[in-house]
């Protein structure tokens, strides 16, 4: 979901806005939460109908060194086959955990049918820092629900499109545009998200319209952080 804009770099005025992106710092954010949901739901609409959906719910706790990772995806309509960015299920649950006795407990159903899978702590740690971004380049994180460094790279260019809360704890980004395809066709997108203190995202809403197919792909992420999380033992 997030995009480095490349070229210049802008400074951002002076102000409460660049204060708050002055504080902006992965391991802040990664020291402060501690535990979180997240659930995020694409939906493609054909002709003003649901023709897919996937939503993922996702529970992470770290507390104490408590290291609990669990994601529930359910996938409908045609989001679901063999294509490349397609799912050849309807239904997949992973939980891993450590157990008391420190040793890693994991386990994956898929559409009912439960696997015992191989999993290091390793393996759980990468998990729980997938919440927080998926791939890191040049200190630069993105793919996960810390949106910190892409605020951090595009507040300056885009600062008109930035503001804060009343009481200056909630960061909004809000920006509509238009483009055109390889296929000739309008693209109206309308892109809205608000972070956290910690550039941590609170809700987001992603609407892009193809107005010739009469195509609408919509993404939704809403999140807690530092909650009580609810945890499972197993599948």
């Amino acid at each position: 979901m997030q995009f480095l804009l490349a070229g210049c770099t802008y400074s951002i005025p002076e102000g409460d806005i660049k204060d708050f992106v002055d504080r902006l710092s992965f391991d802040l954010a990664y020291q402060h939460v501690n535990s979180g949901k997240s659930v995020i739901t694409a939906t493609y609409y054909v002709n003003d109908e649901v023709d897919g959906k996937v939503c993922s719910s996702t529970y992470f706790d770290k507390t104490d060194g408590k290291m609990y990772y669990y994601i529930n995806t359910d996938v409908s309509g045609s989001f679901i086959g063999e294509g490349e960015e397609q799912y050849t299920y309807s239904n997949q649950q992973i939980l891993s955990y450590l157990d008391a006795d420190e040793n890693v407990k994991v386990s994956k159903k898929t559409d009912g049918n439960l696997e015992k899978i191989s999993y290091r702590l390793e393996d759980l740690i990468i998990s729980i820092n997938n919440f927080f971004y998926l791939e890191l380049e040049s200190g630069y994180h993105r793919g996960g629900v810390y949106y910190g460094d892409y605020i951090i790279a595009n507040c300056g260019r885009f600062y008109s499109c930035f503001s804060l809360n009343e009481d200056k704890t909630l960061l909004n980004y809000k920006v509509n545009t238009k483009s055109i395809n390889s296929k000739k066709e309008s693209i109206y997108t309308m892109h809205d998200f608000t972070v956290d203190e910690y550039g941590m995202i609170v809700n987001l809403s992603s609407k892009s319209i193809y107005y010739e197919s009469n195509i609408v792909m919509e993404t939704t992420i809403t999140c807690e952080y530092n909650i009580e999380i609810e945890k499972i033992a197993e599948l």
